[in-house]
């Protein structure tokens, strides 16, 4: 994403829900359209993904997706079952902790580069961004307000210009993203508190790395509450 120009549009879908792939590189399309859905909690846990449903919704053959689905079954994005069908995973209370924890350390570590390099442009672009999530927010549309939460977080990270930390960062994300929509499942649209994003932007405008560093790591302890919730309530009802 370019945060300078927050309009801009690109050849790549940003996930499921965008338009139809139909360019070269197939496999690599249909690859990151799905880690996009899965970043910003447009696959659930547990839902059963298969290639003629995907093909389907993306208008291309089953190859590619195929191929895009194993090579997320590798990198622990989806799992592959016994019966060879393919599900997003669910994960336990302890291992969304560990991810969390994960997320904690190398988020923080980025938005602390992030002071270093940023501009009066980027905060510009990203309180636009932000004006657009709370409206989303209030309007009830949740998808939407992922979508562009997760255009703030990762505009901040890229302006850590270390494209290694945001690699991993972003393998975190897909991990952990089928669990987002748990965050607004009972949230008054019409309740709009003040938000960790503010505290960011004023931290990034002082370039104060520990404040930046520290406005991440509320807003991701904060946000992963209702899931860890729900994540508690469902180990002791199947216990």
């Amino acid at each position: 994403m370019r945060l300078v120009d927050p309009t801009s549009s690109s050849d790549q879908p940003d996930s499921l829900s965008a338009a139809r792939i139909s360019h070269s590189n197939l496999s690599s399309k249909v690859y990151q359209a799905l880690r996009s859905s899965l970043a910003i909690g447009e696959l659930m846990p547990g839902q059963k993904l298969t290639g003629r449903m995907l093909s389907e919704k993306l208008g291309v053959s089953q190859t590619p997706v195929r191929e895009a689905m194993l090579q997320l079954v590798a990198e622990r994005a989806l799992t592959m079952n016994i019966n060879r069908s393919v599900t997003v995973p669910t994960l336990s209370r302890e291992k969304f902790v560990e991810l969390r924890d994960m997320r904690v350390a190398l988020e923080g570590l980025a938005a602390r580069c992030a002071a270093e390099h940023v501009q009066a442009q980027h905060i510009t672009a990203l309180k636009a961004l932000h004006k657009k999530m709370i409206a989303a927010k209030r309007e009830g549309q949740y998808s939407t307000t992922l979508r562009l939460n997760r255009e703030i977080h990762f505009g901040v990270y890229e302006l850590s210009q270390r494209q290694e930390l945001v690699a991993m960062i972003e393998s975190l994300w897909v991990r952990t993203g089928p669990y987002l929509n748990l965050i607004y499942k009972n949230v008054d649209p019409n309740k709009i508190e003040p938000h960790e994003h503010e505290a960011l932007f004023s931290a990034l405008k002082a370039r104060d790395a520990q404040a930046c560093e520290a406005s991440i790591v509320r807003d991701i302890i904060e946000g992963g509450r209702p899931i860890l919730a729900h994540l508690v309530t469902a180990a002791n009802v199947g216990g």
